[in-house]
């Protein structure tokens, strides 16, 4: 009898222990553990990122399928987007994927200058669009560095910030919207 009510602890306190793993599958707003990790989950990609005292999941960026023998070829002939780490414009994730007719995203810089405003706050860096709206009240150097970015080409500001820095470069990927048309 002291036998099974010792296998049957163990068996609950193992089922205890694995549970919360198995459940601990990222999507928009779930806990997680570490600012900066990802996790790709159904074609998205999610970033822990710190939402005021908590820790949680942003809303994940779609990743690029695997290229196709034309995709690989007219990507091999494009120039590369800037390398910046944890972010869209270093691994094209929030790129669209690229088919025999590339789809059109429809970001354009007059579409980012009319939402130019902290109700609405669209900006540019290194030629992706990102919709900072929920991030201006957030921001720990203020909403005033965010609303300056609003409608416009936030990139240099962004660098002159936060070059090389893994943890903006994070958060800021949990707000992309697609890569900027021409």
């Amino acid at each position: 009898m002291k036998i099974y009510a010792i296998a049957t602890g163990a068996t609950v306190a193992l089922a205890l222990v694995v549970a919360p793993s198995a459940s601990a599958a990222a999507k928009e707003g779930a806990a997680c553990k570490k600012a900066g990790q990802s996790s790709t989950v159904s074609g998205r990609k999610f970033t822990c990122v710190k939402k005021g005292s908590k820790l949680v999941w942003n809303k994940g960026v779609v990743v690029k399928s695997a290229p196709t023998a034309s995709a690989t070829a007219a990507a091999s002939a494009a120039p590369a987007a800037p390398a910046m780490s944890a972010t869209p414009m270093a691994t094209k994730s929030a790129e669209p994927s690229k088919s025999a007719a590339p789809a059109s995203t429809g970001y354009t810089m007059e579409r980012v200058k009319a939402n130019g405003t902290s109700s609405s706050c669209w900006t540019v860096i290194n030629g992706y669009v990102y919709d900072l709206t929920k991030w201006i009240g957030s921001h720990p150097g203020g909403s005033g560095a965010i609303t300056s970015l609003c409608g416009t080409d936030g990139t240099s500001e962004f660098l002159a910030m936060h070059r090389g820095q893994g943890k903006p470069e994070a958060r800021l990927s949990g707000y992309a919207l697609g890569k900027l048309e021409k």
